[in-house]
């Protein structure tokens, strides 16, 4: 069987057009992570154990973290804490210093052995938002 040179040009042009156009729009594609670079933030972490909701309806609980408004930390961000673990951002204070950060414990008694500590926090993606409690 014999293919037209006619149509081996066809495909050829075809080829070298569909390749032009993916070299051309592959700089647009946006490939960039959840976490642009890997960063560990220094901060001062306290303890708490408060029951309740803070102004915009958000349940406290295991996992919860309040962060400063002046601090490097974006709401809802997804965290690893060194001496906490896996938590979320879920609400900012303007009465937290930038470096301050206040962890949620489950029993008054982790909260007073805990007191205030040097951590570690490394931003490790971006959570849902938090649903208000009915």
């Amino acid at each position: 069987m014999r293919i037209k040179p006619s149509l081996l040009l066809a495909i050829a042009i075809i080829s070298t057009a569909l390749i032009l156009l993916t070299l051309n729009f592959a700089d647009k594609i946006d490939s960039k992570p959840i976490v642009e670079q890997e960063q560990i933030i220094t901060v001062q972490a306290t303890a708490f154990n408060e029951y309740g909701t803070d102004s915009k309806g958000i349940a406290y609980g295991p996992g919860y973290v309040i962060v400063s408004s002046h601090g490097q930390i974006p709401l809802n961000a997804l965290l690893d804490i060194d001496i906490y673990g896996e938590c979320q951002a879920v609400a900012v204070s303007d009465k937290l210093a930038s470096d301050e950060i206040m962890l949620w414990y489950n029993a008054p008694s982790k909260v007073k052995m805990f007191g205030e500590q040097t951590a570690y926090a490394r931003i490790i993606g971006k959570g849902d938002r938090p649903h208000k409690t009915e």
